[in-house]
């Protein structure tokens, strides 16, 4: 997002400065359950080819060196050394403890030093040391050696080579390849890459989490799809031991065997080394090495995983309109942010307006049911909170809607657009307090937007870093709960990220996203979210209800509603999708206690969101195979649903490609038990169904269903249990909204479970250790025994005293009663549907369950055992039902089922097969229901070999063996959906659009018969802009009439302006001919000026353009970079229309919106997304090219104070008008804009904006566009007025500055 109305990226008050390094005050970190904590070996093997993945071009400007030789070494203080260099240079090592250093070098002789940043930030915590055992040193004439209590590093001092060894393992974990390259604005580390070992970090790596044979920018890209970076963290570790985190602000890329294969190299665009290595065996180790050094990150308030809904309710108008949105009180209406004469918005509804206002929000949720723990009030360019004439009166308006939503239970927050801390000469709506905001309103939440943080990492860690010491300051020690866009290393010490602007209803956005948590989690970051299907788009009812169920096993979910034209509630779409999603809702609140738990474990060990192989590393674990799954926890497998496989009319699906790692799963919905070690298919996913399993022997700690934080029974726990053999699980408790858990205020309940040879369970709770304020010692226990039937015997005791239990008859005795059990033969999970609705007609009933609850008693003082007699849990196979013998099924691929990178077998069905089961690489493909399955992620021009068989109750059949190999995939690169014209007439029947269809032969591309064509240019539209490799062009086979022989190559962004890339001369061949971009340039459009043809002629049959390999596509317009052109980018360029470059939430995504590249975001750009739109526009009406000029007048030169402006603006002359733009620069201590009003400007759209930008200098950007084919302004005419007040006497003298006038065919006339 940008900023409209607002302030772009103003700098803050309170920065966090920079220092010189740490006194070496040993920092009592602690490291975090290692012992407990199940130690990772990494069985590895190389999954195949990398794939490159080509990202930012880096230009060298100077040549690099070879590093000199080494002559010396000597101690600098008891935790560095100094390695002194043959022409003077010095290599600084310092120790922050036996396992990591940091390694500084500046050959411009700067000492060591915090990284430069503006304003100041911090990326390392104040006291990163751990202590230092030992430190020795030794130069044995070639190699010099440090060594630690943990590590040996060597150095070879002819090639100033290092290599680190883990003593511990006697494993070398890190070993340079080639000397460090110093070049200007560039240092470049190489080091070896092994053929087992994986890659991860990265930070918020959007679609990707494993970077093997990849690489992966470390900038913010603001690219918020698949493939695009938002929140970066300059750190990644390696499953060989060890991690690397660059201490920078600058942009890098690190390439992990992409370019070249065994070579990992690191390169930041700054001009000196800082970078520090950690040597640890397995993630959490290397994790909270990490945390070390830049902070542990932060545990969410209990609020803050409940949904929370942002919008903007104190700047938009809203009109009825039969389109619109409907309300509480039976009408439509439309939301405008420019005054269409409907009611405006308020917090706090005292307008007459209530049901447009923030607190009918919350009353939304509550008569929808539906658990709501946050809301954020200004979320929207220029809305603020408050409409009164001081920040102190909109303080108080504020504390009023705080009141109300803290008396339902629901804490309130605030979206930074500019300062976070008053500044003078802004008005008061805009204006900020957070010290007010936090003490006087309770402000508990604070997101954070690219509006704000600008293009530069360290101010949005400065942000967050001061409202992270404000909020318990002046919060009565609240936790803060921050959500930061920008994120980097240390981030995770203070916030939580999202991953940006997105558009939902789309199985894309699922899709991407699943890996991307995953990713996040492994970069040190584990609190992770995104829009609830979307911040645009949206109204597709199965991506909806789909994107509402795995984010049940997410931490956070934002309900980002206002930007896009439909309305974002999880009740939004009506029935089925609101019983589904309170359905999930209430779940996710239920399941509260667990998900707290591995959060708090998530502080200092292994994420929330883990990784497959976090759990189970094993070959197939720990590349990309297993990236649309996950850990929650150590017991939900979440395998969420991200495409559209076989699904109906109703949204029922299935889902292929779930791998069940080795051991027990059971369907957490239904109670069917899968065996482990295989990859299971055609999974049964109604639209109510998510695929999630719980692993056998699980213990669930839950709370009762809940709408908020304070709905929580504290008089209450409950255990849903899986008993199998004998498990263990932590309960973790502590205030949920304070940082008292710092100081080790919260408390810890382990609960065991033991099935004994003689089917006994006995379950323990042990006494609760700790306390907290706020702490019930007094609770109820509840158990949830998943069984198949009823067991003999129930027996209790609370310490040493027996409990007498009472069987009841019904749920409700039970639920009413104390010291009961019950036998629920069906438990019913479909319990909050919409009364009356069709869904509360669906039958979901799970396996049975044995309900025990214990009267309240003391936790802290009473130990609970639970004895289950004939305890039983062996569910009815459902999938081995026939019997009868089997043969073995006869497979192939065939031609039309063989792509590059997929293979799909086929085979005849099989008589009284239950199933198949397909082996691939070891891997057990089974429970496939169908003929067929689809085999993804393969590699091009490669040969695999399968074997399939049938199974059904009796047993399996033989099993029976075929081969495929992939085809290569030459066009992999090239840009499709081209377009072309030729200056030369076309044959009819043989026009230029036949040589860009991707189709080689049958037609072709033909000047005119019997007419001279040359010589001629052919200009190619590639429809979006690239950078640009090469094109393949093919001449008729024969070589004949048309064949293009010689002429030259330019490339343009606007079809105006022409760079020459070089000359072609082919020969008349049956070949390919190629021409090469040896610039790589980026481009729109591509001129072939042809000057010699076959018999005068042109003609061709395909021609191809290749873009660079791993770079993407972008559609000029396509602001929010989602691969399509839709009113998502029209409402984000109404936001940011007048931005220019400077401002702070110019550069990124937003000046890529820029697309007539002169620095400022006007009609022009607004008008390649506008003729889009409404099925484009017409231009064949369109003749004459766009031309006239503007003229502006007043009726007089001198206002007095207080008196209204009108500004007439005139057009003269005008011709083919579509859209029109200019800047109007003014003095905001003398003017004050009021508004426009449209004379005659036929069906034009207002964009006109009055904008504060970054420099202080204020602007008023006059703007209309035609939305779709509408009519263009012709003649001269009055076009609208504007008004302004003055705020003293004044001579009016403003001037025009930027015009435009754009026509439909997006010619230009400057005025």
């Amino acid at each position: 997002m940008g900023d409209e109305n607002g302030i772009s990226g103003i700098s803050l008050h309170g920065a966090a400065g920079g220092h010189l390094p740490d006194d070496g005050a040993t920092n009592q970190h602690h490291k975090g359950k290692k012992a407990a904590l199940l130690a990772l070996a990494f069985p590895l093997v190389l999954a195949g080819a990398p794939v490159q993945a080509a990202q930012r071009t880096y230009v060298a400007s100077e040549t690099a060196l070879p590093s000199p030789q080494i002559v010396g070494i000597k101690r600098l203080n008891p935790t560095a050394v100094e390695v002194l260099f043959a022409n003077n240079q010095r290599m600084t090592l310092d120790f922050y403890g036996d396992n990591i250093f940091r390694v500084f070098q500046d050959n411009a002789g700067g000492i060591i030093r915090n990284p430069e940043a503006k304003p100041e930030a911090q990326i390392l915590v104040d006291n990163p040391r751990m202590s230092l055992s030992k430190l020795d040193i030794d130069d044995n004439g070639s190699t010099i050696s440090i060594t630690t209590g943990h590590i040996s590093i060597q150095i070879d001092k002819a090639t100033s080579l290092l290599k680190i060894t883990n003593l511990k393992t006697g494993k070398v974990v890190v070993e340079e390849l080639a000397p460090v390259s110093f070049e200007k604005d560039k240092v470049t580390i190489t080091l070896k890459e092994n053929p087992k070992e994986y890659f991860y970090g990265g930070g918020v790596q959007n679609g990707r989490f494993s970077h093997k044979g990849k690489a992966i920018a470390i900038e913010n890209q603001n690219s918020w799809t698949d493939g695009g970076v938002a929140s970066p963290t300059p750190f990644y570790w390696s499953t060989n031991g060890y991690g690397v985190m660059w201490h920078t602000f600058k942009k890098g890329k690190y390439d992990f065997g992409a370019e070249e294969k065994g070579k990992v190299k690191l390169s930041h665009e700054t001009d000196y080394l800082d970078v520090f290595y950690m040597v640890s065996d397995g993630a959490v180790a290397l994790l909270n090495d990490f945390y070390q050094l830049t902070g542990n990150p932060v545990l969410l308030p209990k609020f803050g995983f409940y949904q929370g809904h942002l919008n903007a309710y104190n700047r938009d108008y809203w009109k009825e309109d039969e389109k619109g949105i409907l309300f509480e009180d039976g009408k439509r209406y439309k939301e405008s942010q420019k005054d269409n004469g409907g009611i405006k918005e308020s917090l706090n509804g005292e307008k007459n307006n209530y049901q447009f206002s923030a607190r009918a929000v919350i009353d939304r949720y509550k008569n929808h049911d539906m658990p709501l723990g946050w809301l954020l009030p200004n979320d929207g360019y220029g809305a603020g909170y408050g409409q009164t004439e001081t920040l102190d009166g909109n303080i108080q308006n504020l504390k009023e809607l705080g009141d109300y939503a803290r008396k339902n239970g629901v804490e309130i927050g605030l979206w930074t657009q500019s300062d976070l801390h008053p500044k003078e000469g802004i008005s008061a709506l805009l204006q900020r307090d957070i010290v007010k905001e936090v003490r006087d309103a309770g402000v508990r939440v604070l997101k954070t937007d690219v509006a704000w943080v600008g293009a530069g990492y360290s101010f949005g860690l400065n942000g967050v870093a001061d409202v992270g010491k404000i909020m318990p300051y002046y919060g009565n020690n609240a936790r803060p709960f921050i959500i930061s866009l920008d994120g980097w290393a240390g981030t995770q010490r203070y916030a939580g990220v999202w991953s940006g602007d997105q558009t939902g209803g789309e199985w894309e956005y699922i899709r991407f996203h699943i890996p991307t948590y995953i990713g996040s989690g492994l970069s040190g970051q584990p609190n992770i979210t995104s829009d609830m299907d979307g911040i645009f788009g949206g109204k597709n009812p199965a991506v909806n209800i789909r994107d509402f169920q795995w984010k049940t096993w997410t931490p956070m979910e934002l309900n980002m509603d206002g930007w896009g034209s439909n309305e974002k509630y999880p009740h939004a779409l009506g029935e089925p999708a609101t019983s589904i999603n309170r359905m999930y809702l209430k779940l996710k609140s239920e399941l509260m206690p667990y998900a707290y738990s591995f959060a708090k474990e998530a502080v200092d060990g292994m994420p929330i969101i883990r990784a497959m192989f976090l759990e189970f590393p094993n070959d197939y674990t720990m590349g990309s195979a297993t990236k649309y799954q996950y850990m929650y926890g150590t017991d939900f497998l979440v395998a969420p649903i991200y495409q559209n496989t076989k699904a109906d009319a109703e949204g029922n699906d299935i889902r292929n490609g779930i791998y069940l790692p080795e051991g027990e799963w059971i369907d957490y919905f239904t109670g069917e038990k899968y065996e482990g070690g295989r990859v299971i298919n055609n999974f049964a996913a109604p639209l109510w169904k998510l695929p999630v399993f719980v692993k056998n022997g699980a213990i669930i700690p839950m709370t009762n269903p809940n709408n908020n934080v304070s709905e929580i029974n504290k008089g209450l726990r409950i255990y849903e249990m899986y008993p199998n053999k004998h498990t263990m699980t932590v309960e973790y408790d502590d205030d949920g909204i304070t940082e008292a858990y710092k100081d080790g205020k919260g408390v810890t309940t382990f609960i065991e479970s033991n099935v004994t040879p003689k089917n006994e369970v006995l379950i323990t709770v042990h006494r609760t250790q700790g306390n907290f304020d706020g702490f019930v010692k007094e609770k109820a226990t509840e158990f949830r025994i998943n069984v198949t039937e009823k067991p003999k015997a129930i027996s209790a005791k609370a310490g040493k005293s027996k409990i007498k239990l009472t069987e009841v008859a019904s749920l409700e005795q039970f639920q009413n009663g104390q010291n009961v059990y019950f036998y629920d033969a069906a438990p019913n999970l479909n319990k909050f549907a919409t009364p009356g609705s069709e869904f509360e007609k669906v039958t979901i009933v799970k396996n049975p369950q044995l309900l025990i609850k214990l009267a309240p008693m003391d936790v802290t003082t009473n130990q609970i055992n639970v004895t289950v007699s004939g305890f039983r849990y062996a569910p009815a196979d459902t999938y081995r039902v026939t019997s009868g013998s089997l043969t073995a099924p006869k497979a192939e691929v065939t031609a039309e089922n063989t792509e590059a990178y997929t293979l799909k077998p086929t085979w005849t069905p099989v008589a009284n097969a239950d199933y198949y089961e397909i082996e691939l690489n070891g891997i057990l493909y089974s429970t496939i229901k169908d003929t067929e399955l689809l085999f993804e992620g393969l590699e091009a021009e490669t040969t695999y070999d399968f074997k399939i068989r049938a199974v059904n109750k009796d047993g399996q059949s033989d099993w029976a063996s075929f081969t495929a190999k992939t085809k290569s995939n030459p066009l992999e690169f090239a840009i499709r959906g081209i377009k072309g014209e030729v200056t030369a007439k076309s044959q009819e029947g043989f026009e230029i659009d036949r040589l860009f269809d991707f189709a080689e032969m049958g037609d072709m591309w033909h000047t005119k018969y019997r007419a001279n064509a040359l010589p001629f240019d052919m200009i190619i539209d590639l429809r979006s802009v690239n950078q640009l490799d090469k094109f393949h062009y093919l001449s008729r086979k024969d070589g004949g009439n048309g064949t293009l022989l010689k002429g030259t190559v330019s490339y343009s962004m606007d079809k105006e302006h022409w760079t020459e890339a070089g000359a072609f001369e082919w020969n008349r061949k049956d070949e390919v001919k190629v021409f090469t971009f040896t610039e790589r340039p980026t481009a729109r459009y591509i001129k072939l000026s042809v000057t010699e043809g076959v018999g005068n002629y042109g003609s061709g049959r395909e021609l191809y353009v290749f873009k660079v390999p791993g770079t993407e596509s972008y559609l000029p317009g396509d602001i929010n970079n989602d691969g399509k052109i839709d009113n998502n980018d029209l409402t984000s360029y109404t936001n940011y229309t007048g931005l220019r470059k400077g401002d702070g939430d110019f550069e990124g995504y937003i000046s890529n919106g820029d697309i007539n590249k002169n620095d400022l975001i006007d009609a022009y750009d607004i008008s390649v997304v506008a003729t889009q739109l409404e099925d484009g526009v017409d231009e064949s009406n369109e003749t004459e090219k766009v031309s006239g000029r503007i003229e502006m007048s007043t009726a007089k030169r001198s206002y007095n104070k207080d008196e209204i402006i009108e500004v007439i603006v005139k057009g003269i002359d005008l011709k083919s008008v579509n859209a029109l733009s200019f800047a109007l620069p003014y003095d905001q201590q003398k003017f004050e804009f009021v508004g426009v009003q449209p004379v005659s400007m036929k069906e034009m759209e207002n964009f006109t904006y009055d904008r504060l930008h970054t420099n202080g200098t204020k602007a008023l950007y006059p703007t209309f566009v035609n939305i779709g084919n509408k009519p263009s302004l012709e003649g001269t005419n009055d076009l609208f007025i504007l008004k302004l007040k003055a705020k003293q006497r004044v001579n009016f003298n403003l001037k025009m500055i930027d015009g435009l006038l754009v026509d439909k065919k997006l010619n230009v006339c400057k005025f």
